[in-house]
């Protein structure tokens, strides 16, 4: 019983250094995923910025077919036209023409407008997945500092009480 005492003292002290190393271990596990999901999050955010220039280049590249086929159509009007004897250059033949030529302009920008609002959609969501990626880089950061300051509360808290055990041990000789 002489060696109960001194060697509950000793398993105090032990149990708060391991139990400080634990939180501090905790810490790093919450810091390493959290800066896990903000690499994600961060390689989610360029591959919308890369999806937005894709939907851009790809609407340029649509809108021009679709001026050309336009314009394609407008020759076929002016040319069936003229095989019918119509002065091509008055009245309503050129009010078809006219006609014709706007609605390809129409049909053109709505190629363009949609684009954009594909891209606009594509930097939005990579403006949210950088602020994600920020949020959980600021999370590890604070995963670490929290374990330090937990372990040395816990190691203060023991070291109160193995200290109130010995006095008291130290009080009863």
């Amino acid at each position: 019983m002489a060696f109960a005492a001194p060697l509950a003292l000793v398993a105090g002290i032990a149990g708060a250094g391991v139990s400080a190393v634990g939180a501090i271990e905790g810490g790093q596990a919450q810091a390493n995923a959290a800066n896990y999901t903000a690499q994600v999050a961060a390689n989610n955010a360029t591959i919308a910025r890369q999806n937005a220039a894709y939907a851009e280049a790809a609407g340029q590249a649509h809108a021009a077919a679709t001026s050309l086929r336009g314009a394609a159509t407008g020759g076929r009007i002016k040319a069936a036209q003229a095989a019918s004897g119509i002065d091509v250059n008055t009245g309503s033949a050129v009010a078809v023409q006219e006609g014709q030529r706007e609605t390809s302009k129409l049909d053109t920008e709505t190629v363009l407008n949609n684009a954009d609002l594909q891209a606009y959609g594509y930097r939005s969501q990579a403006t949210s997945f950088q602020s994600q990626s920020e949020l959980d880089r600021l999370q590890a950061e604070q995963a670490t500092t929290g374990a330090d300051i937990g372990a040395a509360g816990g190691l203060l808290g023991s070291a109160s009480a193995v200290g109130l055990k010995w006095s008291q041990l130290g009080n009863k000789s």
